[in-house]
């Protein structure tokens, strides 16, 4: 299955649009929610039929929104949420790379919305064919990460299981996983060790205050009750956790 095919062809038409778009304002951006994790050929128990964009820019939605008009968007009631002619649903969050916190974007009303790892994904983001043009996508590691982060706000129901499908297959292929010191970390598994990897590999693109974000997330996580062996793949998921954030612990010694 090609990139088209994961995201459909109605989609990729949206996307390639948009992303001409955002290269001829001159705006840095990367693909990142569930399209980002279908684009890293990770499986989702749902379809998905919108599409979530970061993007680099000063001034917030003031300085997106005419780019956005200009390639044919209207705005919804929901001021980050724009929409396409045929009433695709595109999510956009302006990251004001200069800003303090950068994790942090202010809505009109006076709002946040909290978020690590959207500006490091649009820095060391990965271009990906799709269809007739190379777009963005943000790192798989900081998919994990920023699913972590957003399922200890408990904001959407997918979240944690969208990260740990992710960590699932993460450096499955190839001999990483093999390459880990297990007598290091005695507590890991061939199978949790693409955990470990994304957390370690995220370590290394975000900043240290990000990373502290993510590990407190990853701590309240192994705190919920529904990690745990009264829930179907509690266990499961709880070891995916903790290996991840063995490895973003990992990865951020002697930073």
């Amino acid at each position: 299955m090609d990139n088209v095919d994961r995201l459909g062809t109605h989609l990729t038409g949206v996307l390639c649009q948009l992303s001409e778009s955002l290269e001829a304002a001159g705006l840095p951006f990367a693909v990142v929610g569930a399209a980002a994790l279908l684009l890293h050929n990770v499986h989702l128990e749902r379809a998905t039929r919108d599409l979530d964009l970061a993007v680099s820019i000063a001034g917030g939605f003031g300085a997106i929104r005419p780019v956005l008009h200009g390639a044919g968007l209207s705005d919804t009631r929901i001021e980050h949420r724009f929409q396409t002619p045929d009433g695709d649903e595109i999510d956009v969050l302006p990251i004001d790379q200069g800003g303090k916190p950068p994790h942090e974007i202010q809505l009109a009303g006076g709002d946040r919305i909290r978020t690590v790892g959207l500006a490091e994904a649009i820095t060391h983001a990965i271009p990906v064919d799709i269809g007739p043009r190379r777009v963005p996508v943000a790192p798989l590691s900081l998919l994990v990460a920023n699913k972590l982060y957003a399922a200890a706000s408990q904001i959407r129901p997918h979240d944690l299981e969208d990260a740990c499908n992710a960590m699932e297959t993460y450096e499955y292929e190839g001999t990483r996983r093999f390459d880990v010191d297990y007598d290091r970390h005695p507590q890991l598994t061939y199978e949790t060790a693409g955990a470990f990897l994304a957390g370690f590999d995220s370590a290394a693109m975000m900043s240290i205050e990000a990373s502290q974000l993510v590990d407190a997330a990853t701590e309240s996580l192994g705190r919920n009750p529904r990690l745990g062996d009264r829930y179907d793949r509690g266990e499961e998921r709880l070891a995916f956790v903790l290996a991840f954030r063995r490895g973003l612990r990992a990865g951020n010694q002697g930073r």
